[in-house]
């Protein structure tokens, strides 16, 4: 028969039970939350939808190259890769142009609707997939960082397509449009940029995302969760997003500047907007529309939006008006 175990030795028995529980309970939140975060840094940096079906995709791509009577062209990036898209050119020739950068894991067929905006406004359309998503080169996307320095190649072989001389400006939406801000702030080369719905900053803009789509994470838990998954991107793709902040290089756009939003944008909040306006010292304008989602000014103000966007141009890029 066993003696009956003393207070003393049941006191430290109970102690290393107790011990070893919480080491497996701190163990399992900590395998917990790296896997989390890892999680969280794949779908930042290789969100699966930034790349659709490429026969689907290649043959949406030629239905709308047919239909706009356009040409395919590719760039080539400072780091090797190639960029696909397509020239649309306008209805009539002309000395203008546009490049549209789609929003974040996005693609060009964003705008198969939108491109008709600019060509009846007289503009040859450079559409393009940004780097890491529909058909063009690369293995993960970096919220403008390097995005902004691959629209150099593409604003060249554009100027190569157009006649000489001729005057080209950027259109971005979403994260294409703080890929804009970030292009220009660094001294990219454009006659004008029209920037819609834009994030101020990369990791602002995900903490909030964290915020609204992951709610049963405890807010004070937000802003380590966020740090954990920028160095997971930073460790596998040898990228740092935290440098991913349009607001800081606002102030160097020396190019007339319209910003675009919606007081309804619950996606990327317009108060991100407003910072980028005020930020800006170059002429530039900012149209606040009273509702519509996020990205959905053009469709849900068609009209003055249009008004906006000529009065805009014909002011500080010498756009004619029509007769």
């Amino acid at each position: 028969m066993t003696p009956p175990m003393s207070s003393p030795a049941r006191s430290r028995r109970i102690a290393r039970i107790a011990t070893g529980i919480a080491a497996g309970f701190v163990l399992v939140l900590a395998v917990t939350w790296l896997a989390a975060s890892a999680y969280f840094s794949t779908l930042i940096a290789q969100p699966s939808w930034r790349r659709p079906d490429p026969i689907a995709h290649a043959q949406a791509i030629e239905t709308l190259r047919s239909a706009a009577e356009g040409s395919a062209f590719e760039a080539s990036t400072a780091d090797g890769l190639v960029l696909r898209g397509l020239h649309l050119p306008a209805r009539a020739a002309n000395d203008r142009f546009v490049v549209m950068l789609h929003g974040y894991g996005g693609n060009l067929l964003e705008y198969q609707e939108q491109y008709a905006f600019w060509r009846d406004l007289g503009f040859d359309v450079f559409l393009f997939d940004q780097r890491g998503s529909g058909a063009s080169d690369g293995d993960f996307l970096s919220a403008g960082l390097l995005e902004s320095t691959d629209l150099l190649a593409v604003m060249a072989q554009a100027r190569k397509l157009m006649p000489a001389g001729a005057s080209g400006g950027v259109y971005g939406r979403s994260g294409g449009g703080a890929t804009a801000v970030m292009y220009a702030g660094q001294g990219g080369d454009a006659d004008f940029l029209v920037v819609d719905c834009a994030y101020s900053s990369f990791s602002q803009q995900l903490l909030d995302r964290l915020k609204a789509d992951y709610g049963l994470l405890p807010e004070p838990l937000h802003l380590p969760m966020l740090d954990t998954t920028l160095l997971w991107v930073r460790g596998r793709f040898g990228i740092d997003l935290a440098q991913a902040e349009p607001l800081q290089v606002a102030p160097a756009i020396r190019l007339p500047t319209l910003f675009v939003t919606t007081e309804e944008d619950t996606y990327v909040n317009p108060r991100m907007t407003r910072d980028l306006y005020a930020a800006v010292v170059a002429p530039k304008h900012l149209r606040v529309f009273p509702t519509g989602g996020h990205g959905a000014a053009m469709h849900d103000h068609a009209g003055a939006y249009r008004d906006e966007v000529t009065r805009f141009l014909q002011r500080y890029v010498g756009l004619e008006q029509s007769p």
